[in-house]
Parts: structure tokens; C-alpha cells; sequence
């Protein structure tokens, strides 16, 4: 069987930075690897543009896994430590709270849902996950930007387009000032935002660092039978024991 190279030397490439935490850049790359650096670069820069890897301009311009990579991969998850701590967590919440649980990270401003759950008599959801959502008007977005610093947190409202989803999706002036109150209660709401029959409660979630890594949320049906307070403090119990999991 003939192996095409270039396929070869791009799986090389990924293997290679999936050991690194930190990434590495292309003169690491180049003494590992041994081949020429327009090669390189040309492999690099595609797995870029397809967000297979990303660059980090802050630590010397080093390459890591991107978004991508791990979406594809999400079917053999369970290895990974992360999933393997939120499963019961979020199974648990899902079952006691009758709602569907997702589990979310953020991506080129956007949110990527990587885990959902469901109970056993489950509501049907439109999200999936590997599918995204923008951060403005989900209780999973609003809850990354929240607690994210403050200069990424700018950045990240700045980008959002406030595109209206129904008539109760915020405004960036509505939202700037619902997130101080997110802030301060611990997790952000989508209020029929995406969908009119909807509404999620968010909550973040923290590594060891105390650095928001991605956030959890709770999903049905609107209804004003629905106890808030009562289903967000399970949310946040649960938010809270994966946040302590992860060495928060």
C-alpha cells in the first residue's frame, strides 16, 4: 500500500503535539521531525486553517492541539481524564433534575458542545454534541464569558454579532449588564434567548488554576412552574464537585 506522506507527516505532526501541554514551535518540530521547513510550515499552516491545531502567539508562537482534533476524537472521549471525571456528575444532575445536561467549552468566540446527557425521559433537544452556539444568548456562554478575564472577556463581547434569536435575546448593553449579576449569583440564564420554548441554566467550570475551562448547563422546556433557584443549586453543586475534581 502506498502511504501519502503528507498525510503522514500532518498525523506526525498531531501525535506529536497531543504529548506536548505546552505545544511546541517549529524549530522543536523541525529537530524531531527531520524534514524540510517549507514542509513544515505548509503542514502547519493548513492544520491551522482547519483547526486541527492552533497557534499560541503568547509562548513564542508554539503549536497546540485546536478544537477540531479533540472534536474528532470526541467518540473515544471516555479515555480522556476530563470526561471520565464529569460523566457521573453530570448522568447524576441530568437524572435528578429531569433535564438535559450538556457540557461546553469556548471556540473562536463561540461555544462547542462536548458532552450531553440525558434522563430517561428526556426532552428533545436541537443541540448535539460537536455542534456550536454563539455565546451572547446561551446560559453555557454567558457563564464562560462571566468569569473569564476581564481582558478576554472583552474581547469575546466585542466579537459576539447580537444577531436576535427571538425576542428575548439580549442586547450587547443587556448583556454587559446581565453579566454582572451572573457574577454574582454564580450562573447565567438563557431565557428563551436561542429558542422560545426554552431555558437553560449555566454554570462555570474551573481547573486547578482557578481558570474558567468550559461550563455546564441545565435544558427544558420554558415553563413558570420551572423552580429557578432550586435547579440552578444543583447545577452549581454540580459545577462546584467537577471544579473541585479538576483541583479547583
Amino acid at each position: 500500500m502506498k502511504v501519502n506522506r503528507t498525510i503522514e507527516r500532518a498525523i506526525e505532526v498531531l501525535s506529536l503535539l497531543s504529548k506536548e501541554k505546552k505545544g511546541l514551535n517549529i524549530k522543536e518540530l523541525l529537530e524531531i521531525m527531520q524534514i524540510p521547513k517549507t514542509s513544515l510550515y505548509d503542514i502547519l499552516e493548513t492544520l491551522v486553517f482547519l483547526e486541527m491545531i492552533e497557534k499560541d502567539f503568547n509562548e513564542q508562537n508554539r503549536y497546540k492541539i485546536g478544537i477540531k482534533s479533540f472534536q474528532i476524537g470526541n467518540s473515544y472521549s471516555g479515555n480522556r481524564e476530563l470526561f471520565s471525571l464529569i460523566k457521573k456528575p453530570m448522568q447524576e444532575l441530568a437524572e435528578k433534575t429531569n433535564n438535559t445536561v450538556f457540557f461546553a467549552v469556548e471556540n473562536n468566540h463561540e461555544i462547542v458542545y462536548m458532552s450531553k446527557f440525558e434522563p430517561e425521559k428526556a426532552i428533545i433537544t436541537t443541540s448535539n454534541v460537536g455542534s456550536t452556539n454563539p455565546m451572547y444568548c446561551t446560559s453555557l456562554g454567558k457563564a464562560i464569558l462571566s468569569f473569564s478575564p476581564e481582558p478576554k472577556m472583552k474581547q469575546m463581547i466585542d466579537s459576539q454579532s447580537y444577531v436576535k434569536k427571538t425576542s428575548f435575546t439580549l442586547s450587547k448593553d443587556e448583556l454587559l449588564k446581565e453579566i454582572e449579576i451572573i457574577k454574582q449569583r454564580g450562573y447565567a440564564i438563557d431565557n428563551c434567548e436561542v429558542e422560545e420554548h426554552m431555558l437553560c441554566i449555566g454554570a462555570p467550570i474551573f481547573n486547578h488554576n482557578k481558570e474558567v475551562i468550559g461550563a455546564i448547563s441545565i435544558s427544558n422546556l420554558y415553563s413558570e412552574n420551572r423552580n429557578i433557584e432550586e435547579e440552578a443549586s444543583e447545577l452549581l453543586k454540580t459545577a462546584q464537585e467537577i471544579s473541585r475534581k479538576l483541583g479547583c
